[in-house]
């Protein structure tokens, strides 16, 4: 697949990529700026300047008018804040391309931050807050990486209640200004459009000015306690199910290795015919959720097993998964098991980009991490050199039970739990 990466006048970077087969276009703009780069006083800032953008513009005065704009057009539109990065999208019928240029680029430049708009937004915020607090699944992620990091890697993305409400305008505006300059952004357009794309992407994105270079600098990840009574978070609330999330140390977004851990991943639990689905959820009844993965960052990550179980179940459940791990650690896995995981990574990755928005986030990712931005193809040819050694090789060096963090929330006490 082809793609073009070239720079505006004003030094934003721009990726095009061509899909043939679509009539829809995503237009979707990237910030590396998110939660870890916030002092603890402003935690939350990243999240809160998201939202705040859609709260109108001097061309579109309040959201009511900005939303009913994009909703007449059927698109799709949102924005995320992560821990190292802000989005913000909209995917339409290509002869709308350039009305989500003209919308994205005055919500991003133009945006007022008004008083009025503040005040109410951060109620909004303490409540989206609350929502998460209040879902165990939704929290359990969160709990987990405040046991996991010590700092702001470890801090909620949404922030406290206490920091949003009391969060000065200035101090919003000044965050803003120090971030959102064009050196500091990455746009994307994915999808079908005509050969007039430059000249357009000139016309919203290139007239804006720098004020100088993006500070980016940030903490480096640091683990939290290392001692085993404190590895383990629990939670108390009267639940009927338990969530549990361990995790372990593992990959950052530039290891070479992330190839084949989501191999090691497929295998061990990021599947319907995983080992752990097979073991936890179709041989013993234990859980009908259970589901392992990867977490990466610029300098950190972690590999994690997530489970939503009767209390009871728990240390059945813990010595079920500490067992699978050994098996890999000692045995790797089989012929088959490696055939399989590759055609299931293919398949998906196959099906996934055939969106735009797939397809955007997918370079829009690389862009802001990687040294040097790969294909989806020149990442398949990756993944058929991964041997059974080389995962054999990383189930050791990332599944070591002597690191091993767990989060609970449930109707469980700490001193249950066996690990």
């Amino acid at each position: 697949m082809n793609y073009q990466k070239y720079q505006l006048k004003n030094k934003t970077a721009a990726f095009l990529i061509p899909l043939k087969d679509t009539q829809s276009v995503t237009v979707l703009v990237m910030f590396p700026v998110g939660s870890r780069y916030e002092a603890k006083e402003t935690s939350g800032i990243s999240h809160l300047i998201e939202h705040l953008m859609f709260k109108g513009t001097k061309k579109r005065p309040n959201t009511l008018v900005l939303t009913r704009e994009i909703d007449r057009l059927g698109a799709e539109y949102n924005a995320f804040t992560s821990k190292e990065y802000t989005g913000y999208y909209i995917k339409t019928d290509a002869k709308y391309l350039e009305t989500s240029l003209d919308i994205l680029s005055d919500m991003l430049f133009n945006s007022k931050f008004a008083t009025k708009e503040m005040i109410k937004e951060k109620k909004v915020i303490v409540e989206e807050i609350r929502m998460y607090n209040d879902n165990p699944i939704m929290r359990i992620e969160q709990l987990f990486e405040s046991l996991f990091y010590k700092g702001s890697l470890g801090a909620d993305t949404g922030g406290t209640e206490q920091t949003v409400m009391s969060m000065e305008r200035q101090v919003v505006l000044d965050y803003r200004k120090k971030y959102y300059q064009p050196n500091n952004i990455t746009v994307i357009v994915a999808g079908k459009y005509d050969i007039d794309i430059k000249n357009k992407l000139n016309k919203y994105f290139s007239l804006q000015k720098n004020i100088g270079q993006v500070d980016k600098k940030f903490v480096g990840a640091e683990l939290g306690v290392e001692k085993k009574d404190q590895r383990i978070l629990v939670e108390n609330k009267k639940t009927d199910q338990i969530q549990l999330m361990i995790g372990f140390p593992a990959l950052n977004y530039l290891d070479e290795e992330n190839i084949p851990l989501a191999v090691l991943n497929t295998v061990f639990g990021g599947s319907m015919s995983s080992r752990l689905f097979i073991q936890v959820r179709e041989r013993r009844g234990l859980a009908y959720f259970i589901r392992s993965g990867a977490e990466n960052f610029r300098d950190a990550g972690y590999f994690y097993v997530r489970v939503g179980l009767e209390a009871k179940n728990i240390n059945k459940a813990l010595q079920v998964i500490k067992n699978e791990m050994k098996k890999i650690v000692s045995r790797g896995i089989t012929a088959k098991e490696l055939k399989d995981a590759k055609t299931h990574i293919r398949g998906a990755l196959t099906l996934s980009l055939e969106d735009s928005s797939a397809q955007a986030n997918w370079y829009a990712r690389q862009a802001l991490f990687m040294d040097e931005i790969k294909t989806p193809e020149e990442k398949l040819k990756e993944l058929e050199q991964v041997a059974n050694k080389g995962i054999k090789m990383l189930a050791k060096k990332i599944f070591d039970w002597n690191k091993i963090r767990i989060a609970v929330i449930g109707d469980i006490k700490k001193e249950e739990i066996n690990f």
